[in-house]
């Protein structure tokens, strides 16, 4: 039994530094061509085209722009693999801070058919406004800020980022989308603002380089990184560096009609860029606090006390601004008992060693799990993508969270819990 564990950590050991070596290389070829093509075990290859264009690159009165582009190309190359009868899965996600069109192909398909698909349709653009297929994205774009969950979250959005691009949830102001013309898409793509990314993880038996290679010679990629520059509605760097600074506490409250009442509870927060060793910290505060099977917030009321109904937290990882969430639901007439734990809790969480210790374990167990899945690989690979930057990525995320000191941890809790915002949505 020795000799197994000895061999099986050995062999862990030897497995892990097996993967970092092979996404190294991948990356060094990454930051030669924006082309990035690595291996998974797995039975789908995962195809991601990513634009690093995010709500700070919008111009106010075209706030939303990103969405609806994004949205007709994603269809014409979904339209184009099922005429070609490749039937593929797609997805496009929206985010804060980058647009994903995202294809899953499955193994036994020839993929060089699937990228020549998409090939043809990335580099012809097309597009022809249809104010008919506006007004329906308009309409679900106003139905997903209705949603009660979304109509909250653009609530405080509003009120901590009101004079800053994230003012809106990350598919923009839906009021735009019906005075686009096709003009504004010629100065999107004139503007570069239509470069992207190719992330690529294949299964076990693709080849690797030739897969890349295709990439780099079939598609017209028009940027080296050091020559690429946005052109962005928000030019003046007080918007990018802007950020939540919360010096006392202050509660605010609103009445809804709902018979759930809401508590966000807003904290000030380290962007990673800055200051990658306290943003680390805060990922096991995250996981200590608000993890939904056993963080202190969860055990303490829902478990303990049965309160609330659920567990949110948001720490994004945005480079030039970011803040830290709280986020929990319960019956109305129970907010009052819910308010005053969470105080005790914020107040004194518990930061033990042991609890500290626990909460990096899993929170290292939980970036191991990512390699499980491919199409989870992928999506957790983005941002190192977009922000050029590996020490973010799951290959060497969990090396620097196993080495924070447990005394460094509290230190960061107390540095940046010490005051918050309150916001109640008071049901009735």
């Amino acid at each position: 039994m020795r000799f197994f564990l000895i061999f099986f950590l050995v062999f862990f050991s030897f497995s892990s530094s097996y993967e970092v070596a092979k996404f190294d290389r991948s990356w060094d070829r990454f930051l030669y061509s924006d082309v990035f093509v690595m291996k998974n075990k797995g039975y789908i290859n995962s195809l991601n085209i990513i634009y690093p264009l995010g709500l700070a690159d919008e111009k106010t009165n075209k706030s939303g722009i990103r969405y609806v582009f994004f949205y007709l190309l994603s269809k014409q190359i979904e339209d184009k693999l099922s005429k070609d009868r490749l039937f593929c899965n797609l997805r496009l996600n929206v985010s804060n801070d980058y647009v994903q069109i995202k294809i899953n192909v499955p193994y036994n398909y020839n993929l060089f058919n699937v990228l020549d698909s998409i090939r043809n349709v990335i580099n012809n653009l097309e597009y022809d406004i249809d104010k008919s297929v506006l007004d329906v994205l308009a309409r679900d774009v106003n139905n997903y800020y209705s949603q009660s969950l979304n109509s909250i979250l653009w609530y405080f959005r509003q009120n901590i980022f009101s004079s800053h691009p994230y003012f809106f949830l990350s598919y923009g102001n839906p009021k735009n989308f019906l005075h686009f013309v096709n003009k504004d898409f010629d100065e999107l793509i004139a503007n570069k603002k239509t470069d992207y990314y190719f992330l690529v993880i294949l299964d076990e038996y693709k080849d690797e380089l030739e897969v890349y290679n295709y990439i780099v010679n079939n598609f017209r990629k028009g940027r080296k990184y050091k020559d690429f520059y946005w052109v962005s509605g928000f030019s003046n760097d007080k918007y990018y560096y802007r950020k939540v600074d919360i010096l006392k506490n202050r509660t605010f409250s609103f009445p809804v009609f709902s018979e759930s009442s809401y508590f966000l509870y807003l904290f000030t927060a380290p962007q990673f860029d800055r200051n990658f060793n306290e943003y680390l910290a805060m990922l096991v505060i995250d996981n200590f606090l608000a993890d939904d099977l056993d963080g202190v917030v969860w055990k303490e009321l829902r478990e303990k006390k049965g309160l609330i109904y659920s567990v949110y937290s948001d720490y994004p990882l945005l480079k030039y601004t970011s803040y830290y969430v709280i986020f929990t639901s319960c019956y109305y007439k129970n907010q009052g008992e819910v308010r005053k734990i969470m105080d005790k809790i914020i107040e004194n969480p518990g930061l033990t060693d042991e609890g500290i210790i626990y909460s990096k374990q899993k929170l290292i167990d939980k970036i191991k799990l990512m390699f499980m899945s491919t199409d989870v690989l992928a999506d957790n690979l983005v941002y190192s993508i977009i922000y050029k930057d590996k020490k973010i990525s799951p290959f060497y995320l969990s090396n620097y969270i196993s080495v924070i000191s447990t005394n460094y941890i509290r230190e960061i809790y107390k540095k940046y819990f010490g005051s918050y915002y309150l916001f109640i949505f008071e049901g009735r």
